[in-house]
């Protein structure tokens, strides 16, 4: 069956004719399955009009120069990328209708996927999803018009459904489901299907969801420097003198880096 399903998909597609291989049964074609370009794209813009930015006269992605998008992810519609954040490699976030905004110095790890809701949920809620500043979303997560405010981590292979909140300084375990209207406390690791209350955070731990969204800010500087594009086209554009993928430097703000408590009180006085 799987065969026969190949060789109807290969009948389908236009046959290049370039040097053949023989494998003892059959000419195997080298490029019977290779396309020319990649058509992954890492930004896709929408037609249409969003709920939550009426002012937008399409579906756009914001990216700032300062946040790091890896070449196999891909963020569509109206999707917010903050100065210095990162969605890593796999990652899927579609704004298909409402804003999907990720703030400064978050990360989105590997694998994880952020949507919004299609329609309202509630007056107060419009069914936008808002990572807030210094998140740590870990791997292969699943966030759906959600809110996070800033400094929290969502373990990894986590759910946030519709209409769930988590406040500043709060934390969800790996592996955990945050239902739908349920809000985590500042100060409180969740964990569980269905996430219920496990504990109070440590003062240790909560300065260190800081120290873990700077170190991914750092990573991703360093990714971002040996990035290139798909395929192999890229270099008969260098050849012709176009600079192709980013090669600039990345500056990071000192005000933003403060290492402890006393620093913050300093900048923010």
């Amino acid at each position: 069956m799987l065969r026969r399903t190949l060789q109807a998909v290969k009948n389908l597609m236009p046959r290049i004719e370039v040097p053949a291989l023989y494998t003892g049964e059959r000419l195997n074609y080298a490029a019977d399955y290779d396309d020319l370009y990649s058509k992954h794209r890492m930004r896709i813009n929408l037609p249409g009009q969003s709920v939550s930015t009426p002012l937008k006269d399409s579906l756009r992605t914001a990216v700032s120069y300062n946040s790091f998008v890896a070449p196999c992810a891909t963020l569509a519609g109206n999707v917010e990328l903050w100065d210095y954040a990162s969605v890593w490699y796999g990652c899927v976030v579609r704004g298909d209708v409402n804003l999907v905004r990720i703030g400064s110095f978050s990360n989105i790890q590997d694998g994880t996927v952020i949507s919004e809701a299609l329609s309202p949920i509630s007056l107060e809620h419009d069914g936008s999803t808002v990572v807030g500043h210094y998140v740590t979303v870990g791997h292969g997560c699943q966030l759906r018009a959600c809110t996070i405010e800033d400094e929290c981590l969502v373990g990894m292979g986590s759910v946030l459904l519709e209409n769930s909140y988590m406040e500043t300084h709060s934390m969800l375990g790996a592996g955990s489901v945050l239902q739908s209207g349920d809000r985590i406390p500042s100060g409180e690791l969740w964990v569980g299907s269905p996430a219920k209350f496990h504990r109070k955070l440590t003062p240790e731990e909560i300065d260190n969801f800081r120290v873990h969204a700077r170190r991914y800010t750092q990573l991703a500087y360093n990714h971002k420097l040996q990035w290139t594009p798909h395929g192999s086209e890229y270099i008969d554009a260098e050849k012709q003198g176009i600079q192709v993928g980013w090669k600039g430097v990345m500056e990071i703000d000192s005000r933003f880096m403060w290492n402890t408590p006393s620093d913050r009180e300093t900048i923010s006085a």
